[in-house]
């Protein structure tokens, strides 16, 4: 069977979803390192979970330009990089464990930072990509749940995997990011090759892409979306960085915990996507994004009891929890796209899914925030915090839905 051929049973939407996951994928394996990070580079807790989160300093600019810049020149233009750069961020992090201090941990940051870029890129081209290659035949909303499912798998499987790689293998540092280099290697060429879809270009598009299209403006999106969005990687990024390291004081494989907390956090939120989908379709209430939210103060609360317990116990019940934070993770990733998906023009798809991913990972400094002011008022009181927040941004939603009902 010739190449042409191998290409065209593979439908355009699994490409562009595979990209997705390779990338996340080299996304997330970061988060079982950071107890390899703070023994072979000497940082601190603090330290890691910054090193973890600094990738969105990357991200960011990444999901505001890409997003727009593929409405402009189409989706495959800004993927084409963002695999590049995927491939090249995880080889300057293996490098970086081949550097004395105080250089290595600086080397980390740009390896984040080229990592976290390539991240952008993808999400916001790839989404919108998905979107315009799923017929219209497989029903509403298909093409957000597909693109949420692919980059909640990359980012669930990638510590699943490193995880025990890191605690049993040789090169806890490096064994990892290797085989996410070669995955991406591998998926590069299939990715490369999509074809366009005909609406990824459209005829009205402005000659100059707009960073902040009028729809982000829209009290619709500002309030229905922009309010709670940073609370989809806030559940997520608690659960496996902030609390796994508390629920794993103590016990011996931590780094292979931290992986598996990380891998059943993100890989409840990918399963629970579908489903979420289907409830959406039918208009049940609670809204999705009410019942994200509902789901998410749950998770807070019960953070406080995985805080408390005692370390043995911690770590058995830090599993459940890590389900109910991945749940409302899930929740409130497909709800805010489909939402954000249905309000965009299609000239303004690609700049106004950036914006909504760009707010959700605002949540990943969740961890480093909890790190700095948990030894000075305890985690009793940070969770607590969490829990009455997430509850007005409930209130806040529920009110200005039923205001716009009525």
């Amino acid at each position: 069977m010739s190449n042409r051929s191998r290409r065209s049973v593979v439908p355009a939407w699994l490409r562009i979803a595979l990209g997705m996951f390779a990338i996340t994928f080299g996304a997330n394996l970061f988060a079982p390192l950071l107890p390899v990070m703070r023994q072979v580079h000497g940082l601190t807790q603090a330290h890691v979970t910054f090193l973890f989160a600094v990738y969105i300093v990357g991200l960011v600019p990444a999901l505001l330009v890409g997003g727009p810049a593929s409405d402009r020149v189409g989706r495959r233009a800004v993927i084409r990089p963002a695999l590049i750069l995927s491939a090249v961020g995880t080889v300057v992090t293996i490098a970086a464990h081949f550097f004395a201090e105080p250089v290595s941990p600086y080397v980390l940051v740009l390896a984040r930072l080229l990592t976290g870029a390539a991240v952008g890129l993808v999400l916001a081209a790839g989404a919108a990509w998905l979107k315009e290659v799923t017929p219209a035949a497989d029903g509403p909303g298909v093409g957000a749940r597909r693109a949420t499912v692919a980059m909640s798998a990359g980012f669930g499987i990638g510590p699943l995997v490193t995880g025990p790689v890191a605690e049993w293998l040789p090169g806890p540092d490096i064994t990892g990011l290797a085989i996410h280099l070669a995955m991406v290697l591998a998926l590069t060429p299939l990715v490369w090759r999509t074809p366009e879809a005909d609406s990824t270009r459209p005829a009205d598009t402005p000659a100059r892409p707009r960073l902040l299209p009028g729809t982000a403006r829209s009290r619709h999106f500002l309030v229905g979306v922009a309010l709670w969005a940073p609370w989809v990687f806030g559940c997520a990024t608690t659960s496996f960085s902030a609390l796994a390291p508390v629920a794993a004081r103590g016990l011996g494989p931590d780094v292979a915990y931290t992986g598996l907390v990380a891998g059943v956090t993100m890989l409840t939120g990918a399963a629970i996507q579908p489903a979420i989908g289907r409830y959406a379709d039918r208009g049940t209430k609670p809204h999705p994004a009410a019942l994200g939210l509902i789901t998410a103060t749950v998770g807070m609360l019960l953070s406080i009891l995985v805080a408390t317990l005692p370390a043995g116990a911690a770590a058995w019940v830090m599993l459940p929890v890590a389900v109910v934070l991945g749940a409302g993770y899930g929740i409130l990733m497909v709800s805010g796209l489909r939402e954000t998906q249905r309000l965009a023009p299609p000239h303004e798809l690609g700049a106004l899914t950036g914006i909504f991913y760009a707010l959700t990972y605002v949540g990943f400094f969740a961890p480093w925030v909890i790190a700095l002011v948990a030894p000075h008022i305890g985690y009793v009181a940070v969770f607590a915090f969490g829990g009455a927040v997430t509850l007005i941004s409930l209130l806040l939603v529920t009110l200005t839905r039923r205001r716009a009902a009525g």
